[in-house]
């Protein structure tokens, strides 16, 4: 079974809740993706950079 990888996990989960950044701690979100708080937020960083460049 191949897995997905963070990123891809994280635009998963933007996808069908994309609110869960409004309310959920990141720490918490990191966890459910299964990353650290730090790698979500290199994670985040770089779809921001991906969508405005």
């Amino acid at each position: 079974m191949i897995t997905a990888s963070a990123t891809e996990r994280y635009e998963q989960l933007l996808k069908t809740t994309p609110e869960i950044m409004l309310h959920a701690p990141v720490k918490y979100v990191a966890s459910y993706l299964g990353v650290t708080d730090t790698s979500l937020s290199r994670i985040r960083a770089g779809a921001k950079g991906a969508a405005h460049g």
